[in-house]
């Protein structure tokens, strides 16, 4: 693991509450893994929490536990969901950190810097809370009240009397406890009667009573707490993920004809003085070299753009695909899991599949490369210097060889001798005046 900018002056273990049933979302996908630029939006919790080299505990349902989101965090399971303290209940046993620091797993713009403030506290125990923007001030979360400038209590907004409603300080669900604490007074919070659940937030409130200063740190990033509930509030944080993304490129020398229309995934590469038009979609694992060219309405997943590059226009690009220096492809081309090399080109309406391509050779339009027989992949071989002439199908497996001619229209089944003319097509035959009695047959007249 990269080591993190962020210097820890304290043992703390985290824990992640991520076993809410997501049911306003309506979707089969569990909330916690649903994307935001490609990404599961309870991974950019955990790997905000893993930056800081802590153990990180996750409070899940028992069937989402072996998911690979969390093949380096230790899952703890909420049989039954009870509430958010109930939750905390189930990790306490594992706690051995001086201190914990408790936060939702729902919230994929919380970034490193958002914790810093939180984990690094000289006091035991503190609360985040969001300043609510005044246009934003009917949002249903939790108000935290202070009284005369110090923690009072947090109260659910739907509890709230209309003067606890309009404070601006909201609860941001991201917590540090002392371990200690919190194990000593996690069993005392009891059910509310009327949600029948356990309120994490009463802690607080026992801590305050029982003489334990409670500190709030006050976070006027409002979107980077907020939760995921719905579709509305994924569509929102993809649209905040995009806009960092954008500014990210384009602070580092990308240019965007149109950021608007660019889409990118949380872990694309891209070089300086690379070009992006408009309308274009990034998906996962994507590097892009220096000077490279994307055109309008291309769409890349999975793949590696060496520098001086041209992709597109309408051009599909995944499962590995290559692309070596000065190598371009054209509008309406897919290239799945081949590699074109150095100065090699396909400009026109081609699909390039399972195949590697030498250098500075040239596959006319229409051309496909047929990989699948029905049950199996199968690889084709294009060496140096080999010219496709148009509309040539090359059915695989199958090895051209270098400098090699393929005749357009050609149907290739058996391997190309370096520097052979490849003709396969039937001979034409034409029949005088046939077409004109064809034509009256089907009751057509000049």
């Amino acid at each position: 693991m990269k080591s993190s900018p962020f210097v820890v002056v304290m043992s703390i273990d985290f824990v992640i509450l991520a076993a809410g049933l997501g049911t306003r979302m309506k979707s089969s996908t569990p909330k916690i893994f649903q994307t935001v630029a490609g990404k599961p939006i309870v991974r950019y919790v955990v790997d905000a929490c893993k930056s800081f080299g802590q153990n990180v505990f996750v409070v899940t349902q028992e069937h989402l536990r072996e998911d690979n989101c969390f093949v380096d965090v230790t899952p703890v399971v909420q049989r039954s969901p009870k509430g958010t303290a109930d939750a905390v209940r189930q990790a306490v046993g594992f706690l051995k950190s001086e201190y914990t620091v408790i936060l939702c797993g729902d919230m994929p713009l919380l970034e490193n810097r958002h914790l810093d403030a939180l984990v690094n506290a000289t006091q035991d125990n503190t609360l985040t809370a969001m300043i609510v923007p005044d246009e934003l001030s009917h949002m249903t979360y939790g108000r935290v009240i202070l009284q005369d400038g110090q923690f009072d209590h947090i109260i659910e907004y739907k509890n709230a009397t209309p003067e606890e409603r309009s404070s601006k300080l909201a609860n941001a669900g991201v917590y540090k406890v002392k371990t200690e604490l919190l194990k000593r007074y996690i069993g005392e919070i009891r059910e509310n009667p009327v949600s029948k659940e356990f309120y994490l937030t009463d802690l607080f409130g026992i801590l305050k009573d029982t003489g334990n200063e409670v500190t709030v740190i006050q976070n006027d990033d409002y979107w980077s707490f907020h939760g995921i509930n719905t579709m509305q509030d994924l569509a929102k944080a993809e649209r905040i993920m995009q806009t960092r993304l954008r500014e990210k490129f384009m602070n580092a020398g990308v240019k965007l004809l149109d950021p608007e229309t660019t889409y990118f995934a949380h872990d694309t590469e891209i070089a300086s003085d690379v070009v992006i038009e408009p309308n274009v979609i990034i998906g996962v694992e994507v590097r892009i070299g220096r000077g490279s060219r994307i055109n309008a309405f291309s769409h890349l997943v999975d793949c590696e753009i060496s520098a001086n590059v041209e992709i597109g226009p309408f051009a599909r690009i995944r499962g590995g695909a290559k692309f070596m220096s000065k190598s371009s492809i054209g509008n309406f081309v897919e290239v799945k899991g081949s590699t074109l090399g150095c100065g090699s080109k396909a400009k026109h309406l081609a699909y390039i599949g399972d195949t590697t391509i030498g250098d500075s050779s040239n596959i006319g339009a229409g051309t496909i490369t047929c990989n699948y027989d029905g049950v199996k992949k199968h690889k084709t071989s294009i060496g140096d210097y080999v010219f496709v002439g148009s509309n040539s199908t090359l059915i695989a497996p199958v090895s051209v060889g270098d400098g090699a001619i393929i005749g357009a229209g050609s149907v290739i089944t058996k391997d190309v001798s370096p520097n052979s003319l490849a003709i396969a097509r039937t001979s034409q035959t034409e029949i005088p005046d046939l077409a004109e009695k064809i034509w009256r047959d089907k009751g057509r007249r000049k």
